[in-house]
This record gives C-alpha cells, sequence and structure tokens, in this order.
C-alpha cells in the first residue's frame, strides 16, 4: 500500500527522474543516490535515456491543456538541497500514475484583495458608528425598534416619553369628542407616544388606555379655512422697498379624544376603523409595507439567543439524516419523495387559500362567503389595506398554484432514478466512514456560521439606522419654516454602502461554504488516490486538518475568488434545476398510489420531449447551463488536483465532466438529497425559532427590552441559517460524490491504465468497466478484439475477459513481484537500474509496476497476463 502525498511527486521528492519507492514504501537503495564526484544530476542524465515523460506518452493525446498544465507545475519550487550540486534535486513534479500536481500557491492576489475589501469595509462600519450630524448620533439602533413621535423622539427610549412606549395617530379634529366614534381623518404628520393603546371591547362600559391625549395640531394661517398665505401691499418706505409681505401662521397643541385601536408589532396603535386602517397601512401612509421592512431589520437586535437553539437544532437533526440517508438504502428515496409530497400538499393548499382572496371583493355577488373569517385569518388583511391585500394574496396564490408544478414533476422524475442515487450516497458514506475526521467540519462550520450571522446582522442594523433629523416642516410657497414638530429621515446616500455591504455579508458566509467545499474536495482527491491495500481503500485518519492546513497555506486565494460569485451562480443553477427535472419527459412515471396514470405521463412527456427537441433551443440551453455550471464547487476539485487558479480551474473541470458520459451523467445526482435536507432542516429551525418566541415572555411582551417587533423576519434568518447548515452536513454525501467521480474523469484521462488502482470498488460499479477502458482507438487494429466479430464468436465475453473485468489483488501482486524480479534479475548484483524486460510488457524503475498492466510511456508488445496493450507500443 501506498498514500499519495499531494505535496510531493512520486517516489518522495525527486520528480520523474528518480525512482519511487516500491510498492511496501520503502526508499531506493543508496548506490542510487547522486554523488558529490558525478554531480547533482548523476541519476536523472544516467537514467534519461530509458525515460520518459508521460505528459508526451500517447496516452495524454487527448489532454489539449497538457502544455499549461505543465508550464503551471512542471518546475513549481526548483531547487537543490545543498545549493552548490552533490545533493538530489527536491523540487515538485505531477504524479506519473495520478496526475496529482504539487501544492503550489494559487490567486494569491484575491488574498491581498479580500483583506483589502473587509479592512475598508470595518472602516466604513467605523466611521458611520461615531458619526454625529448636529449634534445628533448619525446611527442608533433604536430608531428601528421604536417609533417616532413629532419631535423625534423615540417612544419609550428618549427620557421625556421614556414611560409612553407606543406610536398613536391623533384626530385630526380637537372638537370630535366621543370616543365610540370614528375620527373623520387622522393627523399622520405628528404621532404622538402614548403609555397604551386606547381600546374599548365589545359591551364594555369604559375604554382603557389615556382619556384624554395631547396632540399637535395642524398648522394654521390667516387665510381662507386656516391657509397660510402672504398678506402683501403693506406700506413702507423703509430701506427703500417698494412692497412688504406679511407672514402669520399658528402651530399649537390640545388635548383630543382617542379612539379604539389595536397594537401592531408591539409598537404602533393601529385603528379598528377599516378606512382609517388603511390611511396608515397604505402605501402613501406613515406605516406602509416599505416602511414596516424597514423596521423589521430591528429584530435582528435580541434574537441571537432564539438562533443559538435553532443552530445546534439543526446539528443535532443534520447528523442522524447523514447517517440514515448514507448507510439505509431506499431511505434517501422515500425521504425526497416525502418531502416533495409535502411541499406540493403544502404549495397547494396555501396557494388556494390566498386565491380565495378574489372572493372578498366580490363579497356582494357571493354573500356567502365568510369573508370576515377570511379576513382575520389572512395576515395580509392585519397588515395591508384591503385592496392591497386582496391583490397581493390573490397574485401570491396564482403564483403558487404555478409553482406546485415544479414538486410535481420532481415527484414523477428523480423516482426512477433514486437506485443510482443511492449507491452514490452510500459510496461516500463509505468513504466517509473511512475518514471520519471530515465529521467534525460541519459542526465547527455551522458555529462559525451563527458567530459570523450575528456579526453581519448587527453591523447591518448599524447602517440602516442611519439618518439627518429636519426642523424645516412647515411649506409656504415652496419655502420651509421651523415650527414645533422635527422629522427624521433616512440618508438615502446610504443606499451604495448597504449594496456593498450586503455583497460582503454574502462573500463572507459564502466562503465558509466554499472552505467546506474545499476540504470535502480535498479529501476525496486524497482518498481517491491512495492506493489499495487488499484491494479496499484505507483509513485516513487526520485527512480533514491536513485539508484545513494546505487550504489556508495554498488556497485560500481560489476560496477567496471562489466564494465572491458562486452563491450568486446558485440562484439560476438552482431554477434550471427545478425547470428541468421538473419537466415531464418520457420515462416520468407516477408514484403509488397512483401508477395507473404513468401510461398518461409518459405519452405527455413524450410529446414535450417532441415540442423542445428543436436544435436552436437545445443550444441556447446548453450555454446558459455550461455558464452556470462552471462557477461551481467542482472547480476546487481542480484546484485541488492540478493545483490550478480558480478561473482556469472553472473550464477545465467542466470539461473533465464532460468528457466522460456516465461521469456527466451521474454528476449532480445526489442533488435531491440535498435539496431535501437543506428543506427539512432548515423549515424545523425555523420552527422552534417562532416557538421560542411565541413562548417567551421576553420575547413576545412589549414591555420587555428584549421585544421582537417581527418574528417573521427572524424565522426567516433562522430557515436561510439553519438551511446553510444542512448543506455542509449533506455536502459530505453530495459534494463528495461529484469529487470521487470527478476523480475517475480525470484518472481516466491522464492515466487511464492506473484506475484500477485507484478507483473505489463501489464508485468503479457505478461507472461500470466499460466506463473504465477507453472507448476510442486511435490506429487501425487497436479496437476490442471482438468488436466486429462477437456475432460470430461463442463465449466471446470470456475469451476476452481482459476487457470487461478488472484484475484480482493476487493479480496485481504476483505481477509487481514478477516485474521486481525481473528487473533485479537483469541489473546485477541486486542493483536496481537497469532496461525493461525484453519481448514483455512490464518494466522495472523508474515506475512501479502493477495488476500486470504495461506502464505508460515505455515500448512494449503483446499482452500481459491476457490483458492487451493496444494504443500503447
Amino acid at each position: 500500500m501506498q498514500q499519495q502525498d499531494f505535496g510531493q511527486p512520486p517516489g518522495g521528492a525527486y520528480g520523474y527522474g528518480q525512482p519511487p519507492p516500491d510498492q511496501y514504501g520503502q526508499p531506493p537503495p543508496e548506490q542510487f543516490a547522486s554523488h558529490a564526484g558525478n554531480g547533482a544530476g548523476a541519476y536523472d542524465s544516467q537514467f534519461a535515456s530509458q525515460y520518459v515523460d508521460p505528459m508526451q506518452s500517447g496516452m495524454n493525446a487527448q489532454y489539449t491543456d497538457m502544455p499549461d498544465y505543465m508550464r503551471y507545475t512542471e518546475h513549481a519550487g526548483m531547487a537543490t538541497n545543498s545549493g552548490g550540486g552533490g545533493g538530489r534535486l527536491n523540487w515538485g513534479k505531477i504524479d506519473a500514475e495520478s496526475g496529482v500536481a504539487p501544492r503550489r500557491c494559487t490567486d494569491l492576489v484575491c488574498v491581498v484583495i479580500f483583506f483589502a475589501w473587509w479592512i475598508g469595509i470595518l472602516i466604513f462600519l467605523t466611521v458611520v458608528k461615531n458619526k454625529e450630524v448636529d449634534g445628533r448620533q448619525y446611527s442608533d439602533v433604536k430608531r428601528l425598534t421604536h417609533g417616532m413621535d413629532y419631535k423625534a423622539r423615540l417612544c419609550g427610549v428618549d427620557p421625556e416619553v421614556a414611560e409612553s412606549p407606543y406610536l398613536f395617530w391623533c384626530r385630526n379634529s380637537a372638537t370630535e369628542t366621543d370616543f365610540s366614534t370614528a375620527p373623520t381623518a387622522l393627523n399622520l404628520r405628528h404621532p404622538v407616544c402614548v403609555s397604551e393603546c386606547p381600546y374599548m371591547a365589545a359591551g364594555a362600559a369604559n375604554e382603557t388606555g389615556p382619556q384624554q391625549i395631547e396632540c399637535l395640531l395642524p398648522e394654521s394661517g390667516t387665510g381662507p379655512n386656516g391657509v397660510i398665505q402672504p398678506q402683501p401691499n403693506i406700506p413702507t418706505t423703509q430701506f427703500g422697498n417698494v412692497q412688504n409681505y406679511f407672514l402669520m401662521f399658528l402651530q399649537k397643541t390640545a388635548y383630543t379624544t382617542p379612539y379604539n385601536s389595536s397594537l401592531l408589532a408591539g409598537r404602533y396603535c393601529i385603528p379598528l376603523d377599516r378606512t382609517l386602517k388603511e390611511s396608515v397601512l397604505s402605501s402613501s401612509g406613515p406605516l406602509n409595507l416599505a416602511q414596516r421592512s424597514y423596521k423589521s431589520i430591528g429584530s435582528f437586535q435580541d434574537c441571537w439567543e432564539v438562533l443559538f437553539v435553532s443552530t445546534i437544532v439543526a446539528i443535532a437533526m443534520s447528523f442522524p439524516y447523514f447517517y440514515l440517508v448514507g448507510s439505509v438504502k431506499h431511505l434517501g428515496k422515500r425521504l425526497v419523495t416525502l418531502t416533495l409530497t409535502l411541499i406540493y400538499l403544502l404549495i397547494v393548499v396555501v396557494g388556494l387559500f390566498f386565491l380565495c382572496a378574489i372572493f372578498v371583493s366580490l363579497e356582494n355577488i357571493w354573500s356567502s362567503f365568510p369573508a370576515s373569517w377570511y379576513t382575520e385569518k389572512n395576515i395580509f388583511y392585519e397588515r395591508e389595506a384591503q385592496n392591497d391585500a386582496t391583490i397581493i394574496s390573490t397574485a401570491i396564490g396564482a403564483m403558487l398554484l404555478l409553482a406546485s408544478f415544479i414538486p410535481l414533476g420532481l415527484i414523477m422524475n428523480l423516482s426512477h432514478e433514486f437506485e443510482h442515487t443511492h449507491e452514490l450516497t452510500f459510496a461516500t458514506w463509505e468513504a466517509v466512514m473511512k475518514m471520519q475526521s471530515m465529521l467534525v467540519v460541519p459542526p465547527i462550520l455551522a458555529i462559525l456560521k451563527y458567530f459570523t450571522m450575528w456579526a453581519l446582522c448587527s453591523n447591518l442594523m448599524t447602517i440602516c439606522a442611519v439618518g439627518t433629523f429636519d426642523d424645516y416642516r412647515i411649506r409656504v410657497e415652496d419655502q420651509l419654516w421651523e415650527g414645533l414638530s422635527r422629522n427624521y429621515s433616512f440618508d438615502k446616500t446610504m443606499i451604495f454602502g448597504i449594496v456593498l455591504y450586503l455583497y460582503s455579508a454574502f462573500w463572507a458566509m459564502e466562503f465558509l461554504t466554499s472552505l467546506g467545499q474545499f476540504i470535502i474536495s480535498y479529501c476525496g482527491v486524497l482518498f481517491y488516490f491512495t492506493h489499495k491495500q487488499d484491494g479496499d481503500k484505507v483509513y485516513l485518519p487526520r485527512v480533514a486538518l491536513e485539508a484545513v492546513e494546505k487550504a489556508f497555506r495554498y488556497h485560500i486565494g481560489s476560496i477567496m475568488l471562489g466564494s465572491s460569485w458562486m452563491w450568486l451562480f446558485r440562484i439560476p443553477r438552482l431554477w434550471l434545476y427545478m425547470k428541468d427535472e421538473s419537466t415531464l419527459h418520457k420515462d416520468s412515471e407516477c408514484v403509488v398510489p397512483f401508477t395507473f396514470c404513468t401510461c398518461c405521463v409518459q405519452s405527455l412527456g413524450g410529446c414535450l420531449d417532441s415540442c423542445r427537441g428543436a436544435k436552436k433551443t437545445r443550444s441556447k440551453s446548453q450555454d446558459l447551463h455550461k455558464a452556470v455550471d462552471q462557477w461551481s464547487k467542482n472547480a476546487y476539485n481542480d484546484v485541488v488536483v492540478r493545483a490550478q487558479h480558480f478561473l482556469e480551474a472553472t473550464d477545465k473541470s467542466w470539461k473533465y465532466i464532460h468528457s466522460h458520459p456516465l461521469v456527466k451523467q451521474y454528476t449532480g445526482k445526489c442533488a435531491p438529497i440535498t435539496i431535501s435536507g437543506v428543506l427539512w432542516i432548515g423549515l424545523m429551525g425555523a420552527i422552534v425559532a417562532y416557538g421560542i418566541m411565541a413562548g417567551a415572555e421576553r420575547y413576545n411582551d412589549p414591555s420587555k427590552d428584549t421585544f421582537i417587533n417581527d418574528p417573521f423576519t427572524v424565522c426567516v434568518i433562522a430557515f436561510i441559517l439553519c438551511g446553510s447548515i444542512a448543506y455542509d452536513f449533506c455536502a459530505l454525501l453530495d459534494a463528495l460524490a461529484d469529487t470521487l467521480i470527478y476523480c475517475f474523469a480525470f484518472n481516466k484521462k491522464f492515466n487511464r491504465k492506473t484506475v484500477y488502482k485507484f478507483v473505489p470498488d463501489n464508485i468503479r460499479d457505478i461507472v461500470g468497466y466499460e466506463g473504465i477502458k477507453d472507448s476510442t482507438f486511435g490506429l487501425y487494429g487497436q479496437a476490442k478484439p471482438d468488436m466486429y466479430l462477437s456475432t460470430w464468436l461463442r463465449g466471446g465475453e470470456n475469451a476476452f475477459q481482459g476487457w470487461t473485468k478488472p484484475p484480482t489483488a493476487d493479480e496485481y501482486e504476483k505481477a509487481d513481484k514478477a516485474a521486481q524480479a525481473a528487473a533485479l534479475s537483469q541489473s546485477g548484483s541486486g542493483s536496481r537500474i537497469g532496461m525493461p524486460a525484453a519481448n514483455t510488457g512490464t518494466v522495472g524503475y523508474p515506475f512501479q509496476t502493477g495488476s500486470g498492466f504495461p506502464q505508460a510511456g515505455y515500448p512494449g508488445g503483446g499482452t500481459i497476463s491476457g490483458y492487451p496493450t493496444a494504443g500503447y507500443n
């Protein structure tokens, strides 16, 4: 057994021109070392006559980017141990068997850009937090969590209104004195802070709350109906003025009678009267949808204990999900089918519920429709004006019903493909069990994501709570005059800064996800390219720690570059996946108990296949798929294997995947497992968060400092956080499966003769033996012996079983020992330097031989152990 070290070439650090260790890991004898008298490269020049670089051999004729590959990696770290000759050369070169390149730093400039970017963001946040405008704080998070009265005082916060935490809109007329009578209009420009929302229950004798409220009345002037207007024609000759204007207006406070109201979002007293409520919540009102969405950002202030519990729940649920889906056959299929079925039913039910809003506007036509009950249950009628709520509900209902076809199509298309999906998940589960240190990575990333999300959301509140105050609010003939009221307004020049900060936030969260993907890629590549022992893969106990070390030492720039935009391509990639997999085709089938509909579904799918089969449409779709698929986690596989820069890796990884039909077919097969896990665990995290906020008094009591005014926003953040955590766990199955079959594609492309040494048996069973053998024949006479005569040959498969069956472990060992004995007998006196044995397909050094196959780059002929040598003579 020999474990491949990515940091060194085969045989240690000596490159192609020096002998690697033998199959038992022993170093070459001392007599092969370079001597001081012979110079630094004595051994290399002695052996150069019989060495053929595999980069230039026929096995890589189709490997079109070899010159670039060599240019980037062949001479990495060129140096000598002694510096003056006499020592062995100590630079790394590409491994001859696997094609894995030695480590080198990639995309270093991105490290500088990343840190420079975040230094700028930190300076920006520091300036915003410490800035003052006209003696007032430029940013105050409490502006997002509390209402503000007509003097721009924060209700329940500023000393003058510390005992009045609720915002109330007064009557527009102080002459209306009946509590039970709804106001004719509200003074929406000058709200006040109150200690309790005025309310009178049905049948009650007295109302609760203040009896009289001091309100600021609208300004009035000397013109008709109190209009403010200048009075001209005041004669004067002072200072030579021809004409003077006299302006007088009045602004005063008065006690007014309150009206029946209810509490909204724990901070606002909203009229119960439908017309007045619409005036407050409509698009032109002071508490419109945009304003409430802006205020909901303040919910991030005190929700982090809740989200920590959701994070722990997500971690606790992800471990059994990974174990059960990976190890229990057909459980993944049942979980995905159950998830999609529940999502389909939920979308249909919710869509129909919201679509019923149409009947609210038709109440006069359909009097039997329970409009009052429906408006009470529909959350939009509580938070929006009735017409706006009807439009929003109808639009959402229609979109949900259209979206319901996506999970329905996924159920029909994915059910018949899950046999292969389980084979992949089981193969990757067995791989993880031999690299158990990988199980530590997702929980650590989960904790890091929690604290990163906390910091990002807290600073988002800071830059969203910036604004200025205006004391001049009375407008007369396009001129502003100072009055008794003040107005706070958000500083719109901060919008660009918020956009940059949001991009930075996505970048930071995606960096953690990309780090996990790189670790999985590194572990998967190392696992694949480690030699088998007794025909089985060996345990790699600390591979995750090595992956982290290599990530930060060599490839942190590539991870930073990949994470900068990968999140943006994930959205269209998910959409394309949903579109492609949910569209019916000729192989779609219905699940139990609707299997009797399969024939109809397949007929419809066949018609759809014919309709979308136009060449022009297909080419456009392929171009779009390539554009979004290149910038994905698969690029990290090429970064690991070839030590390549990320942008080059995006293109090459896509080509490797598409160079092999089965690899292309199976890449992404585990995506339904990931989607199901993200939805389930993300939803459970959101439910746990909502349950805590609904049940704990400290979060649902508006009088508490830790009150959360918008639990829905917190649930959305909990879903995103827990779904991201679940994604890291599911990547142990999904991303690792893609990495293993990617390594197979690369291995077959680079040196197909070594595939049997590396490919795990369960991966080999998935791609099939024919997938391992080359399917192209460059010269006449090099095709399979039974390719044209199989119709007339009996037992042809048995006669040419070398094409269909791999060698056994005993054949490996027997062939290796025979090759070594032949090399020793020809070199004499135990010397292991010798020319390849004549008329055989095996060779001695510089490459160890095995499995009875001819080694690439060496002249040989005929067959060995019955296995043909076509294409390598």
